[in-house]
């Protein structure tokens, strides 16, 4: 059983958490709609999420019971929304700091989903929301990368902190911060998806959208990782050889909430002030290659970004300081 808006979701709404909906078995277990005319908004929504992977569906779950709350604040069932409701909504995120640009955007991008997905369905005639972002009163979305990622010395201080916890939490920020993978990358990692191949060490990565990838392990990463699974061989009294490659204490895959949880504990033992998440790992990978000079395109590769115009984000950001201007008329004084 899986519950998509849950009440300990996270909500920006000013109405505070909203109704739970739970698909039991693939069916929507809620009342019914007022007059038994078909199925609410929440009921809707659960079955539109359904339609989505797990990640991307719990991240618009969220965006969903936001706007189901500011919807609730103004008594108004969210199929009788107005395109009003949606630039309020967008300009109370926007003016009390509560999403980024990029977030907003892509809050916004949610409830169109789910409104397209609505109407296509026959569950409402109309969507509140227009077709295209710059109708709405959005902020602009920087071309820069916002993340805030380790420097270099930041990263080798995690990976001495990481050390010091254990061999599986080295090996969780020595693969986050020399694969750049993303979250849900490493947790879905098995066994079977390590090999060798021409003296290279491999891992078999799910990219985002479903395609497979082989991506080298750098040595360090792949030291760190054989650290982990001798230890836990021995530990278990079997080397497994199929299953997930990070586990918890009870031998269960980690979940994306225990390795954000490992990478705050080890920024924090750090002495790292900034927040550092697991992307923020990635972002500085993508930094660190681009530094070292690694042509772009490998880079995109590498990081397994469909776009080039996401990898040029981490490198505006990077040219804007180290390749400012203000050098050159320095220069010029001092002829």
């Amino acid at each position: 059983m899986s519950t998509f808006l849950s009440p300990d979701a996270e909500s920006t709404g000013p109405a505070g958490p909203h109704t739970a909906v739970t698909v039991v078995s693939g069916t929507v277990a809620t009342a019914s709609a007022p007059g038994g005319s078909g199925p609410n908004a929440e009921q809707v929504a659960s079955l539109f999420l359904l339609t989505y992977k797990p990640t991307t569906a719990s991240a618009y779950a969220v965006d969903i019971k936001q706007w189901f709350a500011w919807c609730a604040l103004f008594d108004v069932d969210p199929f009788d929304a107005v395109r009003a409701h949606v630039d309020a909504w967008s300009v109370h995120l926007a003016d009390d700091g509560k999403a980024r640009p990029a977030t907003l955007a892509r809050k916004i991008s949610a409830i169109r989903n789910f409104y397209a997905y609505a109407v296509d369905s026959g569950y409402t005639a109309t969507s509140p929301v227009p077709a295209k972002d710059k109708a709405l009163h959005l902020p602009r979305v920087s071309r820069k990368s916002q993340t805030l990622g380790p420097d270099r010395e930041e990263s080798a201080a995690l990976l001495h902190a990481a050390a010091a916890r254990g061999t599986r939490d080295e090996a969780v920020i020595a693969v986050l911060l020399y694969q750049g993978l993303r979250v849900s990358e490493l947790c879905g990692i098995d066994l079977e998806d390590l090999s060798t191949q021409r003296g290279h060490r491999v891992v078999r990565l799910r990219r985002k959208g479903g395609e497979e990838q082989d991506q080298a392990m750098a040595p360090p990463a792949a030291g760190c990782l054989d650290a982990w699974l001798a230890e836990r061989a021995q530990a278990t009294g079997a080397a497994p050889t199929a299953g997930p490659v990070f586990t918890g204490p009870d031998g269960e895959r980690l979940t994306r909430y225990q390795v954000e949880w490992i990478v705050e504990c080890c920024a924090e033992a750090a002495g790292i002030d900034k927040r550092i998440s697991p992307h923020s790992l990635r972002h500085a990978c993508t930094t660190m290659l681009l530094d070292a000079g690694v042509p772009l395109r490998d880079i995109q590769v590498y990081m397994g970004h469909a776009n080039s115009a996401t990898t040029e984000r981490y490198d505006l950001g990077r040219q804007h300081l180290d390749k400012s201007p203000a050098y050159a008329l320095a220069g010029v004084f001092a002829r």
